[in-house]
């Protein structure tokens, strides 16, 4: 069995005042358009719009483009939490789109993994609205949006797993993708797994999908671009499976970099490190790091 909703959710309160506190001391770099809460299925739901990104004048341009995938635990959040990352990554040059989507336990991380399809789908039906190369893409997520970012790109190559679960083709063709502090193994014997077990249905065991809660049971089916992990020592959610993550993708034959951030300045970096300061001095090596890789693949 699982935790008890109720109890995850109290947890998560506390994370989201940390948020909101961090939030504030952050604001938005100069020189960025944002169009925001654009929705991808129309429902007028809050859970599924997104956001787009990009670098001011750049109208007319032909961009690389990112498009991400927050994290929270797949319980927590929305696209707001990474407002200022995805930001300062259009201001280095690209077209960022953010989507949000359905949380658990309103839902299920299969259903999730549907709602991310349907935003794909609506980028490519709309890439060529916005400043966009669509011959350039990277899918990016952090934590559990790393964990949906990863399954996103191998259902995307995948028609039996896609199948399996019940999954539109969203049709976009990934050059590269860069997972930071990804957790992607929600069945496994680890501590975690109490915690991630209960988010893939009440009847988990029963459904289909059961076969494919880990990264190592749908390794089979990847067909992976280009793949750059990004963790750090203070990681304690997520190094050590984003460390077996990397491991497992090398072993495909896919091109593929760690970065492992140890301590600086004496002190261990948090996990999303680069997504939570991403204007300290870490946080912008990490991601020149991630966009010097994706640029590596053009």
């Amino acid at each position: 069995m699982g935790i008890p909703a109720p109890v995850l959710k109290l947890f998560w309160k506390n994370t989201e005042r940390g948020d909101m506190k961090r939030l504030a001391t952050q604001s938005a770099p100069d020189g960025v358009t944002e169009i925001c809460d654009i929705p991808y299925i129309n429902d007028d739901k809050w859970q599924h719009k997104l956001d787009v990104y990009f670098p001011e004048n750049a109208e007319n341009e032909k961009l690389p483009v990112i498009i991400d995938i927050h994290g929270g635990g797949w319980m927590y959040g929305d696209k707001e939490l990474n407002k200022y990352y995805n930001m300062v990554l259009a201001k280095k040059g690209f077209t960022v789109f953010s989507m949000s989507y359905t949380l658990w336990p309103e839902t299920t991380v299969p259903e999730q993994l549907k709602e991310i399809a349907e935003a794909l789908l609506w980028i490519k039906n709309n890439i060529s609205s916005y400043p966009c190369d669509s011959k350039k893409i990277m899918l990016t997520g952090d934590s559990a949006g790393g964990q949906l970012a990863l399954y996103s790109a191998v259902l995307s190559k995948s028609s039996v797993l896609r199948d399996v679960f019940s999954v539109k083709d969203c049709g976009v063709n990934f050059t590269c993708l860069a997972l930071v502090s990804p957790v992607p193994d929600m069945n496994s014997n680890s501590p975690m797994s109490v915690y991630t077990k209960g988010m893939w249905g009440k009847n988990y065991a029963s459904s289909p999908t059961s076969r494919y809660m880990n990264f190592r049971d749908i390794a089979k089916f990847a067909q992976l671009p280009p793949t750059v992990l990004i963790t750090s020592s203070g990681d304690i959610l997520a190094e050590k499976q984003t460390i077996s993550t990397y491991n497992r993708i090398k072993q495909l034959g896919v091109k593929t970099e760690l970065y492992n951030y140890g301590k600086v300045e004496g002190k261990h970096l948090p996990h999303v490190f680069s997504i939570l300061y991403p204007y300290s001095e870490s946080g912008n090596d990490a991601i020149d790091n991630m966009l010097n890789f994706y640029r590596e693949t053009f």
